[in-house]
């Protein structure tokens, strides 16, 4: 996950480091070791989604995030969608930030990581090819962008009520 102000929160994988143990416990039949086992990955999971979320709830008054597919996301790219637990997260945040009077909103996430946040011409990479480049350069205006801090600032920019273009959107 990343944050408008160029805050990277990274994905521990804890699907991964217990993948090993948990593949053995099924080979041996033992039923109530992987139960166990998922149910101490569950809760690592949640736990941590519990302190993302407080964390930016406490520390940022406006939450926009994008308005991913995520079950379609994980059947493209798998395990790493679903351990990361971003609905849940999202879940979190929306309940957190109405009890801590904040506001938090969906922003449909169209051509957010191919949108220059500086300029906001459409000149990033694109299609599945585009996904492995992590930094590019605007060629409208010349400015280097990482993939994910940009696509923050423009989830950000769309959530203020600036558009694409640089011109202020009517909110209905």
């Amino acid at each position: 996950m990343t944050l408008s102000d160029g805050t990277k929160i990274e994905n521990p994988r804890e699907l991964r480091k217990g993948a090993g143990r948990l593949a053995q416990a099924q080979r041996s039949g033992k039923k109530k070791l992987v139960a166990r086992i998922q149910e101490r990955q569950a809760n690592r999971r949640r736990d941590r989604n519990h302190k993302i979320s407080r964390w930016i709830v406490e520390n940022y008054k406006t939450i926009y995030y994008s308005d991913d597919n995520f079950k379609a996301m994980a059947k493209r790219f798998g395990k790493s969608i679903s351990e990361s637990a971003l609905g849940n997260l999202i879940g979190m945040m929306n309940y957190k930030g109405r009890i801590g009077g904040r506001e938090v909103r969906a922003i449909n996430s169209f051509r957010t990581t191919m949108t220059c946040s500086t300029c906001g011409a459409l000149t990033g990479p694109t299609g599945l090819g585009g996904l492995a480049v992590r930094y590019w350069i605007c060629s409208a205006c010349g400015a280097l962008h990482d993939r994910d801090i940009n696509s923050a600032k423009v989830v950000f920019n769309i959530g203020l009520g600036i558009s694409h273009e640089g011109t202020k959107r009517r909110v209905a």
